[in-house]
Parts: C-alpha cells; structure tokens; sequence
C-alpha cells in the first residue's frame, strides 16, 4: 500500500473521530434544551413513502408533551397518554381502543421521537447546511443493534439548537419524514388534553384491551 493512500486513509479516520465529537456535542446539547422544557406543542407534516410499495402519504399533525404525558393528533387518529392509560381514537370508524401505556414502547410512544437519538443509536456529523441565512446540523444516526430503522437522519436548528425535521428510514425501504413546522415551548396547557372523554363522541365503539 503506498504512502498517499496510508495518508489519505488516515485523514478519512481522523475526520471521522472530529464528526464523531461535533455530533455527540451537539446532540448532548439538543438533550439538556429538550429535557429544560415544561412542555411542547410541536404541528408538524407527517409524509411517509416507500417507493417499492407505490405509498406515498402525506398528512399534518399536532403533538402536545408534558412531562410523560402526550396527545397526538394526525388527520385520521388521535393518541393520547396521561403515562398510565393510553387510548387511540380512529376517527373514520369512531372507535377508540383503550391499553395500558407501555413507556419501553417506543412505536406507541411518539413523545420518544423527540429523544430517540439518546439510546441504542451511534451517530456521525454529516454536514452544516445554509439555506436563506438559516444554518441546519445534520446527523446521521445508525442503530448499534437491529431493529425497524435502518438510519435516522436528524435535521437540527444550528442557532437554537431544536429539532427541525427527523426522517426514519426502515428495513422494508420506507420513508418516514417528520418536518416540523411550529416549535412551541413552556406554554399554558390545559390537563385535560391529556385524557379522553368518550361522552364528547356520541355511538362510539369502546374496545378495552387492558
């Protein structure tokens, strides 16, 4: 092996340490300013597409966090959780399916995409991106184990220092693209989002699964 590709190679491994450490920094960073909030109302537009398959998805959603607790609303499904109960209301069918709120698990549990990066994921810096005088980081994740996402790819505000878009790619070559597009923090939030009330959906079906 010649001595410009030992060099070369050498450089490739000193850079990727450099990437390496800018990510951790900054995603240790991301961590203390998410945990600092009391709460977040977060609208966002939701795409998923898997080219394979011919979907391609689009729709918008709101999430509120407090705390443990959280209430998703997409344009067919609201998912609520007060950290004990969970329940999933399927508006075209006016159902609603009530279960204990599992916190390990992470497909039901759509506060964790805001830390999902913290556990189980190794990270590398991509790039500093400037679009119209507005700087974004972005890392990609990898999962140190198997499990249903391939890469993640976090989009970071490099002022703020907030998440701005997370993309999930899975084993089966789909697509899930969240893009924030409102960033609320430390608002007044009424408690009872938090819980449903079935009496507010008149001839709902109720399947209880706990």
């Amino acid at each position: 092996m010649n001595r410009i590709l030992i060099f070369t190679l050498l450089i490739f491994h000193v850079n990727c340490f450099a990437q390496d450490e800018k990510s951790d920094e900054i995603l240790k960073q991301l961590s203390i300013n998410t945990k600092s909030y009391k709460n977040m109302d977060v609208d966002f537009n939701f795409h998923f597409e898997n080219k394979t398959q011919e979907i391609n998805e689009k729709q918008d959603g709101n999430i509120k966090i407090n705390g443990n607790k959280f209430r998703l609303e997409l344009n067919q499904q609201i998912v609520i959780s007060d950290d004990t109960t969970q329940w999933i209301y399927l508006k075209e069918s006016n159902e609603l399916q009530i279960m204990e709120h599992d916190p390990e698990d992470n497909i039901l549990s759509p506060n964790k995409l805001f830390t999902i990066y913290e556990n189980g994921y190794k990270n590398n810096y991509v790039e500093l991106k400037e679009e119209s005088e507005k700087k974004t980081h972005i890392i990609d994740l990898f999962p140190i184990e198997s499990n249903e996402f391939t890469k993640i790819q976090l989009h970071i505000d490099a002022e703020k220092i907030q998440l701005k878009s997370i993309i999930l790619h899975d084993k089966n070559g789909g697509t899930f693209t969240y893009l924030i597009t409102k960033f609320l923090t430390n608002t007044e939030m009424d408690q009872k989002a938090f819980s449903f009330n079935s009496d507010e959906y008149p001839d709902i079906e109720i399947i209880d699964l706990r």
